[in-house]
């Protein structure tokens, strides 16, 4: 799963995690972890959570995650490598449709849709949501990541998801 040198890089910028391309034809984002980077996660210490770098494991286990808890289809293409030690993880994600909300419209999206709001903001980005549900912790929600259907469905694209932590 080693990609060519010379395969079809990212387009834009896009956040602190991931270098983005869109294909049109296909309707995929194509996603390029920043280089020699797998992401962040969520970690606990003493009752409290904290942000800090993914391993790769880390990352691949959140995209099948995103998968289970929000039935989309993340799919692992493979690593990539355009200059010397600067590899890339990159996956495919279907674009999604959906309007921005504020983070009071996304609480509300999320708390409709069976989630508890924890207590912890600010874990990615600043003042971002964090949600628990079906065994699973959901963090950095923010207008960035996670869009809402006109009914109010929240759809998250680009959140950090971890097993709730054992008592």
């Amino acid at each position: 799963m080693i990609l060519p040198r010379d395969f079809q890089p990212p387009e834009k910028d896009g956040g602190r995690e991931h270098d983005v391309r869109y294909e049109a034809e296909s309707g995929l984002w194509w996603k390029y972890t920043k280089p020699n980077m797998a992401g962040y996660t969520v970690s606990w210490n003493d009752g409290l959570p904290w942000l800090h770098n993914a391993l790769p494991l880390d990352y691949l286990e959140r995209m099948l995650r995103q998968n289970e808890l929000f039935g989309d289809n993340v799919k692992l293409i493979g690593l990539w490598n355009p200059q010397a030690h600067d590899w890339s993880i990159v996956t495919t994600q279907p674009h999604v449709e959906g309007r921005k909300a504020t983070l009071e419209e996304l609480e509300k999206a999320f708390i409709e849709a069976g989630f508890e709001m924890l207590p912890w903001r600010g874990l990615g980005y600043a003042e971002s949501l964090s949600v628990r549900k079906d065994g699973f912790d959901v963090w950095d929600i923010h207008p960035a990541n996670v869009l809402v259907t006109d009914t109010g469905l929240p759809l998250p694209f680009d959140v950090m998801i971890t097993p709730v932590p054992s008592a």
